[in-house]
């Protein structure tokens, strides 16, 4: 691209700057201890493609924009016909310099090509996320990710393929890649839009889940991350499609052509694409600075467990004897009482806790006083438990009753209600969410 010395200097110096950080981010993270080929909740193949294509991209953006800036300052400018000062174009640079310039296009393209993989895979991870629902889907085995690895074999082929095609005419083969890659880059932040767009629903759904406060900060500060991440992807992309559009469509050149223009353009496209990298990798490799100032948040208990726990009290496992409750709050409420009294014909043995309906005991179903009495009183809601036998109890399928509780020559029944899968409506890659290239091994998924 025809920019001026100045507008690769600033790639130039975004590039070092960013690889400094990098280093200096890594660091405090982990000490490195991403790099290593092993690392991760889940090591398989498809972490350390997403690990070293994310950390290959940086270097060699910044090989291509400190070596294009240094021969771009070496040919410097020329005053051209119109009497204006413009960068000496590609055909009368020096042999030496020109040599350059394809071997820079391949590495422009390569790190282009591994850029593209590492934003069509977070975006493929959060539809995969935000389709969950009761019938839970393994990301290795959904069309998110046969759609993620399709377009990562597209843009790795098709990226430096763009550059060994055009090779031959060295002054459109850089705006071939720009466009190429800044089509794809555009499109997949438009499709991000709708991650966005359903984001805050799915944090929603996550907290009536019952997520730790640490997984919800966490996706909370994500959203907000990559609201502005999709800003400055927009100004990543679109400056530089116009200037490859401009280069190959039309030919009066009105943007390239001005110096003012294409610098901007080129600045613009370098500022959007470092910050946005800059970005990803606080999404990537997410630092906690509640966890490393010594801190951790409570968990909080699945809703549904806890609901589950609160409604019945465990009438077959308890360290002491029952108390004789006034109602079945008292249970929970007034633990010290000991006066409970189990007023059946004959004392179970030690082994059984069930009975069935040959076995179970007479009984009197009626109460002593033949009146309503407070012993009848169930969750704390003054409900009477009327006269009633097997038969007046309602049975299920899915339902397993326990032998009769009696208090004061009341039967209780206690049903056992099947435990409910934990998370039904979100996956479990979101309640343990750290990052999204950081899967969570689960008994299905192959070490890929």
């Amino acid at each position: 691209m025809n920019g001026s010395p100045s507008a690769y200097l600033l790639w130039a110096l975004l590039s070092v700057s960013f690889f400094s950080f990098m280093l200096v981010h890594l660091w405090s993270y982990d000490k490195f201890k991403c790099l290593r080929w092993d690392s991760g909740r889940q090591p398989g193949a498809f972490k350390r493609v997403m690990t070293y294509s994310y950390f290959a991209t940086v270097p060699l953006l910044m090989v291509f924009s400190v070596a294009m800036a240094a021969l771009k300052y070496q040919e410097g400018s020329i005053l051209w016909e119109d009497g204006s000062i413009i960068p000496r174009p590609f055909a009368v640079w020096q042999k030496p310099h020109l040599r350059w310039i394809i071997p820079l296009y391949f590495v422009l393209s390569i790190a282009w090509a591994l850029e593209l993989v590492t934003h069509l895979e977070e975006l493929t991870f959060w539809l995969f996320l935000l389709h969950q629902g009761p019938k839970k889907r393994e990301w290795f085995h959904s069309w998110e990710f046969r759609s993620w690895r399709l377009g990562s074999v597209v843009a790795i082929l098709g990226m430096p393929l763009t550059t060994l095609v055009k090779r031959h005419n060295i002054e459109t083969c850089g705006p071939w890649i720009f466009l190429a890659g800044a089509s794809a880059g555009t499109f997949t932040t438009i499709c991000f839009l709708y991650v966005l767009a359903n984001f805050p629903g799915f944090i929603r759904s996550v907290k009536l889940e019952g997520a730790e406060p640490d997984v919800v900060v966490r996706l909370a500060t994500f959203y907000h991350l990559n609201c502005i991440r999709v800003i400055f992807r927009f100004l990543f992309t679109v400056p530089l499609l116009v200037l490859a559009v401009d280069a190959l469509v039309d030919k009066s050149f009105i943007i390239i052509g001005s110096a003012f223009w294409s610098d901007i353009l080129l600045m613009m496209g370098g500022i959007g694409c470092f910050i946005s990298s800059a970005i990803t990798m606080l999404v990537f490799f997410p630092r906690s600075m509640t966890f490393e100032a010594g801190y951790k948040a409570h968990a909080l208990s699945h809703p549904h467990a806890s609901k589950a726990q609160s409604e019945l009290p465990d009438y077959e496992r308890h360290d002491s004897p029952l108390p004789s409750p006034k109602s079945m709050a008292s249970v929970i409420s007034r633990p010290d009482m000991h006066d409970f009294h189990l007023d059946l014909d004959e004392q179970p043995g030690p082994d059984s806790q069930r009975y069935d309906e040959t076995t179970r005991p007479r009984y009197d179903p009626r109460p002593p006083s033949g009146t309503r009495s407070d012993d009848t009183v169930w969750d704390g809601a003054r409900m009477s438990m009327p006269a009633a036998s097997t038969s007046q109890i309602g049975r299920h399928d899915t339902f397993a009753f326990k032998a009769p509780m009696f208090v004061n020559g009341t039967p209780i029944y206690v049903e056992e209600v099947p435990p409910s899968p934990p998370y039904p409506l979100v996956h479990p890659y979101a309640m343990n969410f750290t990052s999204p290239i950081d899967l969570l091994e689960t008994p299905h998924d192959d070490d890929r």
